[in-house]
């Protein structure tokens, strides 16, 4: 299709490596915890410029469509992939420097004998200088498992997103930073206890068996290694 070969050109090992992370949400690790991890940025923290009209009788609420923005949040978060529990930090920019803090957040977390498995896009923020430093001490307690190029939306927490844009912040109202990053890590935590659960790929098994075919297809075109004299 159109698409496959627009991601094609986009990641020449596409199938290879969406295969790779679908199977690893399929089948998670035993040795340890997976989470899906990516960063939301630009939140914007905005309140109406009047105030909105409650209820009356007869007349339905009134809501002001114009804003007086303060500025953005980034959030940085990570999704857990068996329990569907969220884990973030909300901070003004999101740097290498902010996803270490995130890192940390999850190592403390985790217990100590315990790898933990990370599926996330290959960006220079996650892939820095200062984040192989940070992991170097100890390289067998991260495992990262990079997405395709421009594949982000392979990852459950895309979906995750997309609550937190429908339920929080369609509608926030914050004037000042510090206003929105509590009331976002107050609806993580609201989910975290009454709506977290797991995600899984049963609507889109055609679309993994149909890259399952091509990567089949594409391993047996290739020419066979020339045997050594």
């Amino acid at each position: 299709t159109v698409f496959d070969s627009w991601m094609e050109e986009r990641d020449p090992q596409f199938v290879e490596k969406a295969v790779a992370i679908i199977e690893l949400a399929l089948h998670p690790p035993s040795d340890g915890p997976t989470f899906l991890v990516d960063e939301k940025s630009g939140i914007g923290v905005r309140e109406p410029s009047a105030p909105s009209q409650p209820v009356a009788p007869d007349q339905p609420a009134r809501r002001e469509f114009e804003y007086v923005r303060h500025g953005t949040a980034d959030l940085l978060a990570a999704f857990a992939l068996r329990t569907g529990l969220v884990y973030g930090i909300v901070r003004p920019r999101h740097r290498s420097a902010e996803f270490i803090e995130l890192l940390r957040l999850l190592d403390q977390l985790v217990p100590k004998d315990q790898v933990i498995h990370l599926i996330l896009d290959p960006v220079k923020l996650h892939c820095s200088a200062e984040v192989a430093v940070s992991v170097a001490y100890r390289p067998w307690r991260f495992q990262f498992h990079w997405l395709p190029v421009h594949g982000s939306w392979l990852s459950f927490i895309e979906v995750w997103f997309a609550i937190l844009s429908k339920k929080c912040l369609d509608r926030s109202e914050w004037a000042t930073f510090d206003e929105a990053a509590q009331g976002i890590l107050d609806f993580i935590a609201t989910y975290d206890t009454h709506h977290a659960h797991p995600f899984t790929w049963r609507k889109g098994i055609k679309f993994y068996q149909r890259l399952k075919d091509k990567l089949a297809n594409k391993q047996s075109t290739q020419p066979a290694p020339a045997e050594a004299a």
